[in-house]
């Protein structure tokens, strides 16, 4: 195979079976580095994102070879920067030559209890695995462009139900790209009884959409697995990206509903009880996290995400695409951008900071959704400003924010560092003559003292303005550990919760989604729990009986 001119960085997987099916991978990582010396940081590793400890590695499992033999690698672990920890990994001895990296990972054990985070890790699935290789590869701290080929190499033993899957192709052969080293981490893997839809040949050479998961998926995403495949030719089309393939891996979990963005892929993570959730749900979640694969920029200098804009605008087109590209109507439109927007105003965190929402999220009911329904408001709230500064009211088409955000998508995918000052010289360039305070604007909304006020904006023409109203404020009563836990903690007295008879130290079975309630104002929270030799429902509103006010689209 002919290879293209540039330093070879190669990925080989072998995936180990027992009875029960795929249960872990040997990995074979083969660079082309110029000599380092020792001590030099050459890999960064995350031991913790996203919520989700990394694989536990020891240095003693890292076996490690140069052209002059063995080498030794040692791990250094970094200072934390905000909830997520990494670990720097560096030889004990200067290189040369090429370095081969050969170690085991194995599938993350979980339970009922396992507190939910980002979509990561290798999991075993109904026979299969899957996970990203941010979870179990070494990140290479390189910005070089390497020819890089990916290999699944199946042994013979291997069940004749055996597919192998990467966000870039499918099958046993060598899957080869020009890129930077960062895809290996931002991508994902899987292995075992794969099934997909479309059917699809084994090969990468040709653009596609295609879905791929273990077992049966539930009735409502086996029916609506297909508006992926007709979405993203839209999406790519609209973020100027044609021509690359697109994959969606479903993982069932034993809690869990969600998705995580990658790499020309993304994860979607459903439970038994999944099968409730509706059709315009589904479209929502499904169209936010194809978006992440298109739709990023960089973090800050001091390493905060911005992800004001990333899941800002995720929740935007969710509310949006569907729309534009005729996959819903003006009711969805409406429906799902009041739904996002009172998301925003009767969060009791609303005048939150940002950085402090972001240590938080997973900790707390509402720190957790500032980014998205925050980012979203601000969006919208900018959106809106543009269309009636330029008066492009046809709310169908792209409008100044679009434009500006396929730029900025653009720049980043094509490896230049974009940040939140590239957002705001966009928005200058459009608004320069203009009274608008963006920067003020801009600052008061990350700390949160600024509530957003759309009185003078309207959707589509000036006489459909956006009108205020008045809504309850969440509250689901106890504390959000509790989930993880087991135990309900923190029972706030006078609650809808405790109203309905939840009570301090109750053992939870089970309960339903809380996502669902920050996006209905109207959904009951359902919380089983144990009451002697039986269980017991508990459901209430989840919401206080003081009003916030929010502003809200009117058809």
């Amino acid at each position: 195979m002919q290879l293209p001119a540039h330093p070879l960085y190669s990925l080989q997987l072998t995936p180990r079976f027992d009875a029960d099916g795929a249960s872990s991978l040997t990995v074979l990582l083969r660079l082309q580095l110029p000599a380092i010396k020792a001590q030099e940081p050459v890999f960064v590793f995350n031991t913790f994102y996203g919520n989700v400890p990394g694989h536990p590695f020891q240095e003693k499992d890292i076996n490690s070879t140069d052209d002059e033999g063995p080498l030794d690698i040692r791990f250094h672990d970094l200072p934390s920067q905000g909830r997520d920890r990494q670990q720097h990994w560096f030889f004990a001895r200067d290189t040369r030559g090429d370095i081969v990296l050969q170690f085991d990972v194995f599938p993350r054990k979980v339970d009922f209890k396992t507190p939910l985070g980002a979509r990561i890790d290798l999991r075993r699935d109904q026979g299969g695995l899957h996970g990203a290789g941010n979870w179990f590869l070494p990140q290479l701290i390189s910005e070089q462009v390497f020819t890089i080929v990916v290999k699944w190499n199946v042994p013979a033993d291997a069940p004749e139900s055996t597919r192998c899957v990467w966000s870039y192709g499918e099958g046993s052969k060598p899957i080869v790209r020009v890129d930077r080293a960062k895809i290996i981490g931002n991508t994902v893997y899987m292995v075992g009884p794969v099934q997909s839809y479309p059917e699809v040949s084994s090969g990468n050479d040709s653009a596609f959409c295609a879905c791929y998961w273990f077992g049966n998926l539930p009735p409502n995403l086996d029916r609506l697995k297909g508006y992926n495949t007709a979405l993203f030719p839209e999406m790519a089309a609209f973020f100027e990206s044609s021509g690359s393939p697109y994959r969606i891996f479903m993982r069932k979990s034993i809690v869990g509903f969600g998705g995580t963005g990658f790499d020309a892929s993304y994860m979607l993570e459903y439970e038994d009880s999944s099968s409730d959730v509706t059709d315009d749900a589904l479209i929502k979640l499904f169209t936010h996290e194809m978006v992440h694969s298109f739709a990023a920029i960089n973090p800050e200098e001091d390493g905060l995400e911005n992800d004001w804009f990333i899941e800002g605008i995720a929740e935007l087109y969710s509310s949006y695409l569907p729309y534009r590209f005729g996959f819903r109507g003006k009711d969805f439109l409406i429906q799902s951008v009041n739904d996002h927007l009172q998301g925003y105003f009767t969060n009791p965190r609303i005048k939150m900071d940002i950085r402090d929402a972001a240590e938080a999220m997973f900790n707390d009911w509402y720190a957790e959704w500032i980014t998205y329904k925050r980012g979203f408001a601000y969006l919208l709230f900018v959106d809106l400003h543009l269309r009636k500064h330029s008066r492009s009211y046809d709310f169908a088409t792209a409008g100044p924010l679009d434009l500006i955000v396929v730029d900025l998508a653009r720049r980043n995918r094509q490896g230049e560092t974009v940040r939140a000052r590239d957002w705001l010289k966009s928005l200058q360039k459009y608004l320069g003559n203009d009274e608008f305070p963006i920067d003020e604007h801009f600052e008061d909304m990350l700390r949160g003292r600024h509530i957003l006020d759309f009185s003078s904006l309207f959707l589509g023409n000036p006489s459909n303005k956006l009108k205020l109203e008045q809504l309850p404020i969440m509250q689901f009563g106890f504390e959000k550990r509790s989930l993880n836990s087991r135990v309900v903690t923190g029972l706030i007295r006078g609650s809808s919760a405790a109203a309905a008879g939840l009570w301090e130290g109750a053992h939870i079975v089970s309960t339903s989604r809380s996502s669902d309630c920050i996006d209905d104002i109207h959904k009951i929270y359902r919380v089983v729990v144990q009451d002697g030799d039986q269980t017991r429902l508990i459901d209430y509103l989840p919401r206080t009986k003081e009003l916030a006010p929010a502003w809200q689209l009117e058809e």
